[in-house]
């Protein structure tokens, strides 16, 4: 088969994002020697080198990314004619003008169940995916739980959506296993203290930091800080004024956007990895920290149940007492701390991108033999 995948996030977009197609991209290169594949890339990025790419099965194809809604219902069907693809791969936007077989691999349709935490321009951008979708043969989403939501608001048919999930890239691991010069490097860049809670992700409403920075004058330890690490998105607070309010400034520090490379180092630091967040479609960042050797606090909402299973210790999302009690059993129970870490190492180990490129590589014969 010759496979067609839109990986214009390979370089720039959302984080998890630009990780969820790097990886997958990189997983399918290196788990199928049979097929030929046609990666299609953001001609910014052009320059770039194409690393592990460079394979025989691989031609990598240049285009206007722009807007990725235009650019796939245009550009990509145009380039993609030429290679007369077997299946193409798009991300989000199906084209109705692509005549091959269409999968649309859709992270989540959030914005349906949860408006109140995109604005009005993502919601009317978002719009046009369920309609395009109408034409993919298949559609892949990254949990059980989405592939309920996509049911639920008529995507497209229940036998048609795939979930699959995603793998933790190698590079998350306990703090031992890291460079210790890079460690070192890591801690004194962002000024990072022996012992600290952390949350990792996007800054916006969706993710409830503001439960989070208001429960730290709250729990029993008056010292451990907080470190929030992640880009301010759409539709965000003024954290640092609420944190101002709250009393607590001094203890919470922001990271900003950070290296990827030195991510995994901030996690393995951290003394607990709190997620308090309202809605996912995955939830990336729990297993990320769970595979660095930090126990994790989840909220019990949408996916995170299903992803984290029994390793995390779960809050709801609107209990700012469930978190304040989550911080303080972990902190104050060494027992329960390291079964926590335990029970985390374990769980990670069973989401990998080899078994996510497998799973891709069933839905690909099911749709070459007509069996979609």
């Amino acid at each position: 088969m010759k496979i067609g995948i839109d990986a214009k996030w390979y370089y720039s977009g959302p984080p998890s994002g630009v990780r969820v197609i790097q990886s997958l991209v990189q997983a399918l290169l290196e788990y199928d020697k049979v097929n030929e594949y046609v990666v299609f890339l953001d001609r910014k990025f052009r320059h770039k080198n194409i690393g592990k790419m460079k394979r025989d099965n691989v031609t990598l194809v240049y285009l206007w990314a722009g807007n990725n809604l235009l650019s796939n219902l245009f550009l990509l069907p145009i380039r993609a004619k030429s290679f007369k693809l077997d299946i193409l791969i798009f991300q989000n936007f199906v084209s109705p003008f692509y005549r091959g077989k269409k999968v649309a691999y859709i992270f989540d349709v959030l914005f349906k169940s949860f408006p109140e935490f995109f604005t009005t321009k993502e919601r009317l951008y978002f719009f046009f995916i369920k309609h395009l979708t109408y034409y993919a043969q298949a559609v892949v989403t990254l949990s059980n739980e989405e592939k309920k939501r996509l049911v639920y608001y008529k995507f497209s048919q229940p036998d048609k959506i795939y979930p699959v999930h995603i793998g933790i890239n190698n590079n998350f691991k306990p703090l031992k296993s890291h460079d210790q010069l890079m460690v070192k490097k890591v801690k004194e860049k962002y000024q990072l203290p022996d012992r600290f809670l952390l949350y990792v992700g996007r800054l916006n409403a969706r993710k409830n930091i503001e439960l989070l920075i208001k429960t730290i004058p709250q729990i029993n330890d008056k010292y451990i800080p907080l470190v929030i690490a992640g880009k301010e998105d759409w539709k965000h607070a003024n954290y640092k004024q609420l944190a101002q309010k709250v009393k607590c400034l001094h203890r919470i520090s922001f990271t900003g956007w950070t290296e990827e490379d030195e991510l995994p180092i901030i996690y393995s630091l951290a003394t607990i990895f709190c997620f308090p967040s309202f809605a996912e479609g995955f939830g990336l960042p729990p297993l990320e920290a769970m595979a660095s050797g930090i126990p994790v606090i989840s909220s019990n909402s949408t996916s995170l149940p299903e992803i984290c299973g029994d390793a995390a210790v779960y809050v709801s999302p609107q209990k700012p007492g469930e978190m304040i009690l989550a911080i303080n059993s972990l902190l104050e129970d060494g027992s329960l701390y390291r079964k926590k870490i335990k029970d985390g190492l374990s769980h990670a180990s069973l989401f990998t991108w080899e078994k996510s490129a497998q799973e891709f590589q069933i839905i690909f014969k099911k749709l070459n033999t007509r069996q979609i």
